[in-house]
């Protein structure tokens, strides 16, 4: 058992293998496909993650990337400062008043679900996230659960990769993507299934600081820190970028229509000047 995790009636409804979109049998310590592949059941977590050996060199990029990620994720957890966790709280609030999440939402890379925070109180919602061990931990961080209160409650979150969704298609009014998708295996195939889950008239957002900012152009300042990065993360690898993907924000929009979805609108985080934004699509 998890006492931060839950599975509700209605997600399990809609939970399908990641490969084939099949039906699953749900047992007390594995998942079961139509195919005869048994996933996981893992500290009450429902492990659906398609891919897990990271063969290749995409996959040994991303491994390395997500792993460099729970390094820092678990250094941020004893911080445990209040000062910290509301100004990553506020910082963000202007983002949901412009664009507001609405209905059953599916928050991919949504990690612990801190978005619930902008969220109704009864309204649907789950986390999908590769990271197995995002609990780990959540107990002993107070303040964290002390401004983030929505984390006191047990979430929907299933472990699962963007790019091969263990959903039902047209099962989402929103999907969610806040700062992930310069780190997924494949950002087209992530956004081809997030559209798949959208109903007709559904919304995608997703949030990402993106190269050149508004304008597109690097500063002097970013060129000389993207030119000597190489080399310094030669013999200090903590320096080392391990995204996948370094879109412009006119990149980042021609990948979004070229899926299908219309640009609605997009909103520039107040907290970072006009270089994180939040692009709001709708499926058609």
């Amino acid at each position: 058992m998890n006492r931060y995790v839950k599975v509700d009636a209605w997600l399990k409804d809609i939970l399908v293998d990641p490969l084939d979109k099949g039906s699953l049998t749900i047992g007390d310590a594995y998942i079961r496909s139509s195919y005869g592949r048994q996933y996981p059941i893992t500290k009450g977590i429902y492990d659906l993650r398609l891919l897990t050996q990271h063969k290749g060199v995409v996959g040994s990029l991303w491994n390395q990337g997500q792993q460099a990620y729970e390094h820092w994720s678990g250094s941020l957890s004893s911080c445990n400062s209040k000062d910290f966790y509301r100004n990553e709280k506020e910082s963000v609030r202007d983002v949901y008043e412009a664009i507001p999440i609405e209905g059953r939402c599916l928050d991919i890379g949504g990690h612990q679900g801190r978005l619930q925070e902008y969220l109704a109180e009864n309204q649907e919602y789950v986390s999908i996230d590769p990271f197995l061990d995002v609990f780990e931990g959540l107990g002993s961080q107070h303040s964290l659960r002390e401004v983030f209160p929505s984390l006191k409650r047990p979430v929907n979150f299933v472990c699962a990769l963007a790019e091969h969704l263990p959903l039902k298609n047209e099962s989402f009014d929103t999907a969610h993507m806040r700062s992930c998708i310069d780190h997924f295996y494949n950002p087209e195939i992530a956004l081809l299934e997030a559209y798949r889950v959208l109903k007709v008239g559904g919304q995608l957002v997703v949030g990402l600081y993106v190269e050149g900012g508004r304008t597109g152009e690097l500063t002097v300042k970013e060129k000389i820190k993207e030119s000597v990065r190489p080399i310094i993360s030669l013999v200090a690898s903590q320096y080392r970028d391990h995204h996948v993907w370094h879109p412009t924000y006119a990149e980042l929009c021609a990948l979004i229509e070229g899926i299908g979805f219309r640009i609605e609108r997009t909103h520039w985080q107040r907290s970072f000047v006009d270089r994180v934004c939040y692009v709001k699509a709708i499926k058609y």
